[in-house]
């Protein structure tokens, strides 16, 4: 089944700042004629502005409010301070979900806070987005970028390995000052979150359950994020906190790692068992998600399910949504595993 065109127009406008309708017909697999009527839908709503004209054609994104900031001294509380009350002074109905204003309030002041705290950056940009079922802002820096930053923290071979350590929670570059769970609880406060720099971005998709690495067409200075919110969401930040905990062991740290975001050439290596499980020891359970993988080899099972495990008797690893082939080489290793939870 192919993806809503209005989910491609979504994905094209992560990865460039215009979109054509000839790319979002090769995109989502339609006519040209279907990919212009939804574009022109989009603009009646005042979503998106057509520029140009012939085959120029493009659009952009509408911005309902862009502001720059210069990092030096800048502080997220009082940035935040001014873009609600210009929110609230272009639209005084935006905000009436309380909860809506919670979760803006934590992740923008946690984002802003990073580009602060870890961009090198000189600037950052804050822009605004409404259509008529969420509100999202996207905080863009001009620094040394999220995923390059990771990578030289952690002496990682390429910045797609960074997304793996980010997607760990409790993973910064800067332990003294951050916890690293700001990414963490803002991606999932956020119904669709994304990062990107370089030429990586990475989404998670709240609302699908999922998570996606896409390539950009540009190399990106710089980070961006984008933080979208559902005006009718009811999720608080307290929800999201004990999705990180243990209800069966109070106050435990809890991870969930999704395999697949780790992808290089399959998961076969004992190399690639302790790049997923590094750092992992600071929780207590790790849910280890195979949702998207085929199969997995008896070394990777091995080191990770064994051999890490019994180095670290304090962190219980769960493999879920793992297929009988997966669960049946783990079972090779561990047998114990494999049956906890499938």
């Amino acid at each position: 089944m192919s993806k809503p065109i209005q989910q491609t127009i979504n994905e094209l406008f992560s990865l460039r700042p215009e979109v054509s309708s000839g790319q979002v017909a090769l995109a989502a697999g339609v006519s040209r004629q279907a990919a212009h009527y939804h574009l022109k839908k989009l603009e009646n709503l005042g979503l998106v502005r057509h520029i140009g004209s012939g085959r120029t054609a493009h659009y952009i994104r509408a911005t309902l409010r862009s502001s720059h900031y210069p990092i030096e001294g800048l502080s997220e509380s009082a940035a935040w301070a001014l873009e609600r009350k210009a929110l609230s002074d272009l639209d005084p109905t935006m905000l009436d979900n309380p909860e809506v204003v919670a979760n803006l309030n934590f992740t923008f002041t946690e984002m802003v806070n990073n580009a602060i705290d870890h961009s090198g950056g000189n600037t950052i940009e804050i822009r605004w987005f409404l259509d008529e079922q969420r509100i999202a802002f996207e905080v863009e820096d001009d620094g040394i970028g999220v995923f390059r930053r990771m990578r030289e923290s952690r002496g990682l071979p390429r910045e797609f390995d960074a997304i793996g350590e980010i997607s760990k929670s409790r993973q910064t570059t800067d332990p003294s000052r951050h916890s690293g769970l700001g990414i963490h609880l803002t991606s999932r406060l956020s119904d669709r979150f994304l990062l990107s720099s370089g030429q990586l971005t990475w989404v998670t998709d709240f609302e699908s359950n999922d998570a996606a690495i896409g390539w950009l067409d540009e190399h990106r200075k710089g980070t961006l994020v984008r933080c979208e919110i559902l005006g009718s969401t009811v999720r608080t930040l307290r929800d999201v906190v004990a999705d990180i905990t243990d209800p069966e062991i109070f106050g435990s740290k809890k991870s969930h790692i999704l395999v697949d975001l780790f992808k290089s050439e399959g998961f076969i290596s004992r190399t690639q068992a302790k790049m997923l499980a590094a750092r992992l020891e600071v929780f207590d359970v790790v849910e280890i998600d195979f949702k998207g993988v085929s199969e997995i080899g008896q070394g990777f099972a091995d080191e990770l399910f064994r051999i890490w495990q019994v180095n670290h008797p304090t962190t219980r690893l769960i493999p879920i949504n793992a297929n009988p082939a997966i669960l049946a080489v783990i079972g090779l290793t561990a047998p114990e595993v494999s049956k906890e939870r499938q």
